[in-house]
């Protein structure tokens, strides 16, 4: 160091709380947490046991050619491939009060009740919004295709989301808890799932009431997934992304070509460092301010 750092005095004004320099850590979660947090995977496997065991009787009821099965399969992949990229990049810069992650749980959670009411509703729907008796079987291979195709895409896109919810808000420890209790949540639902379908409802009271055993198994699902949404999204606290492009001071700022202009002060109740330097190296101050006009000219 040169002889202007052997007498002068600093003196730091530290930043207000913690040091935003620093790379922020998420707090310790509570095992309740994490439980609340996997309860989704419960919902959401309990939903693919259902879809698994009736969407076959629900086809071949509503008279879909055996020509189409692969093919109703096969779209969602497709979407997949094609749509996760963007909606993964979106969620990414999200900047929704609720967080990056939950927004598109939500939406995701309501399109996979959306299409499980409609590949099991498919005859109600089509007796209240089709008038034409002729054109019944049409409409209900149509709704049926676009329910299973929805169900899929939204139950499929819904995984992202939750493990990057996991993550953002988690420390490592956490993190490998958290996709245990997933894990295990998510066999727990699939053979909950199964062991419903595997009830003859049509023979209960309830089978009776609703008419029919895809409208028993579509409430059971929908009670039950609806049920694991809301407590996944109240589960732990996101915070939301900040958007501070438009909101960065200048910290240097060069009102003309051959000099600097003064430091501003810094967004956020920040203080930049004080330098005080003694009177008695007042000389010292000016040949070394001298020196670095000189080397910002240059």
């Amino acid at each position: 160091m040169g002889p202007l750092s052997r007498k002068e005095e600093i003196v730091f004004k530290p930043f207000p709380g913690k040091d935003p320099f620093k790379p922020v850590k998420p707090s310790k979660k509570r095992t309740g947490q994490l439980i609340m947090h996997s309860t989704i995977m419960f919902g959401r496997e309990f939903c693919y046991a259902i879809e698994a065991a009736f969407v076959t009787p629900v086809l071949l009821t509503v008279g879909l050619p055996k020509s189409l099965y692969s093919f109703v399969w096969l779209i969602s992949p497709i979407l997949g491939f094609l749509l996760q990229p963007v909606v993964g990049s979106v969620s990414d810069r999200c900047t929704s009060r609720w967080g990056k992650r939950r927004p598109f749980i939500l939406i995701l959670g309501l399109l996979m009740l959306l299409g499980m009411a409609l590949y099991l509703n498919g005859d109600a729907v089509i007796s209240v919004l089709v008038v034409d008796r002729g054109t019944w079987k049409t409409w209900a291979i149509i709704i049926t295709m676009l329910g299973v195709v929805l169900f899929d895409f939204a139950a499929d896109f819904i995984d992202g989301p939750i493990k990057a919810y996991l993550f953002d808000v988690c420390t490592h420890q956490d993190k490998q808890k958290g996709l245990h209790y997933h894990a295990l949540l998510t066999g727990l639902g699939g053979a909950l799932g199964y062991l419903t379908g595997a009830i003859d409802w049509e023979a209960t009271i309830l089978g009776k009431y609703l008419g029919s055993e895809f409208h028993v198994m579509f409430f059971f699902g929908a009670l039950v997934f609806l049920l694991c949404l809301v407590v996944h999204l109240c589960s732990i606290p996101e915070a939301p992304l900040v958007d501070t492009s438009g909101e960065t001071k200048v910290l240097v700022k060069n009102s003309q070509p051959d000099q600097y202009g003064a430091i501003e002060s810094v967004k956020n109740n920040s203080e930049c460092s004080e330098m005080r330097i003694s009177p008695k190296e007042e000389k010292l101050t000016t040949k070394a301010d001298s020196q670095v006009t000189a080397l910002v000219s240059v």
